[in-house]
């Protein structure tokens, strides 16, 4: 899973090989099975992409606010939302803008902090800074939903070893156009969990133009522990743990760590 605070985002082509991959919807459910009985909500959903998330849940009828700073990510979401009733698209608001420097705006009921968004962050302090956002956007008694991958303890084998590995995204778009990406690990702190990695993506059109992009990346997979440290420290009360989408107790041999929690 990848979030959209990243360059490689911004590039035509990628949301499609994007959506070709990312189609599950547990999560979604579980979000849905989480507000039932709550009412339509205002919901915010930084690192929106291209609406897997926010699409569905604005029609069941709530009001959703996407924030990313990809344009093309939200240019392909722009164009499912055409698509839709106008009734739902008039509850959908997006907005291209760094998630970690724009301001949230308030008097939200949701913020979903989903999609391994934080696994896509550089730091603890970035990701902290979400919870902050988060703290501040929503109204008394609102929720915030974190969703993350498990990975605790050492980094990856794969980051900590050298050499170019293919990487997200690559694949093959309708109109043929072929997106191959690699990446390489270039530094790491097995000991700080951050690691460094040159990342390029090369896309080839169907005419023989030749697109290519070329950035570093650093990559800090946050922890269960310092997300529900996050969480109790700027007051939120946790309600529920999960250690997957069908809402089964959070263990360490847990494949993921989502956390459910209120603001007071």
């Amino acid at each position: 899973m990848k979030s959209f605070n990243s360059p490689i985002y911004d590039l035509p082509g990628v949301p499609e090989i994007y959506d070709q991959g990312e189609t599950w919807t547990d999560d979604v459910d579980l979000i849905r099975r989480l507000v039932s009985g709550l009412g339509q909500l205002r919901i915010l959903e930084p690192f929106c992409g291209t609406g897997r998330i926010f699409i569905p849940l604005a029609t069941d009828g709530h009001e959703l606010v996407g924030i990313d700073q990809a344009h093309y990510m939200l240019e392909h979401a722009r164009n499912k939302i055409s698509q839709l009733p106008a009734e739902i698209r008039h509850r959908i608001s997006l907005i291209e803008a760094n998630v970690l420097m724009s301001d949230w705006h308030e008097g939200f009921d949701l913020v979903i902090l989903g999609g391994n968004c934080f696994h896509e962050l550089a730091s603890p302090e970035e990701q902290e800074q979400c919870i902050i956002n988060a703290a501040k956007s929503l109204k008394p008694g609102g929720y915030v939903f974190v969703d993350n991958d498990h990975w605790e303890g050492d980094l990856d084998p794969v980051w900590r070893t050298s050499g170019i590995k293919k990487g997200f995204p690559s694949g093959t778009c309708a109109d043929g156009s072929r997106v191959e990406s690699t990446m390489e690990t270039i530094w790491f702190d097995n000991s700080l969990r951050l690691v460094k990695f040159r990342r390029q993506t090369r896309i080839v059109h169907p005419d023989g133009t030749v697109m290519e992009k070329e950035y570093l990346q650093q990559k800090h997979p946050v922890g269960a522990v310092e997300v529900q440290q996050w969480l109790e420290k700027y007051g939120f009360v946790i309600e529920h743990f999960y250690g997957d989408h069908s809402e089964n107790p959070y263990l360490d041999t847990s494949e993921r760590a989502i956390f459910w929690a209120r603001k007071p």
